[in-house]
């Protein structure tokens, strides 16, 4: 039996693929710095490569992995191996995983508490 090489999170995020042959839409699992497991009906096979993107609840914007190669299917669902994330997205699942990712979110207002003073009249 073969251990993992890193640890991994249950997560369920949107997301999508994009291959030579055609794009789908799917459900990433069991998230890891090295990849994941993906749901889809999208039609990929074991040594399938394609470019995924995902959406993580709050963020600012999807996480980008520019180069994946699928290495197993069953049934609808994948294992997924990253290859080469976009700038910067290697570090953010590594916080993602460990619990380290604060949720950015866009075009949200910050609040301020105000005080007032009480003026005699």
């Amino acid at each position: 039996m073969r251990l993992r090489n890193s640890p991994r999170k249950y997560v369920r995020y949107s997301a999508s693929v994009q291959t030579d042959h055609g794009a789908g839409e799917g459900t990433l699992f069991d998230l890891s710095a090295t990849g994941c497991r993906m749901q889809s009906n999208a039609a990929l096979t074991p040594g399938s490569y394609l470019a995924l993107h995902f959406e993580v609840p709050q963020a600012e914007s999807p996480l980008a992995v520019e180069v994946s190669v699928v290495r197993w299917h069953k049934d609808n669902q994948f294992g997924i191996e990253f290859l080469r994330y976009a700038e910067g997205v290697r570090e953010r699942v590594s916080d993602l995983i460990e619990g380290r990712e604060t949720p950015v979110v866009a075009n949200q207002p910050v609040q301020t508490e105000l005080a007032l003073d009480l003026v005699a009249a």
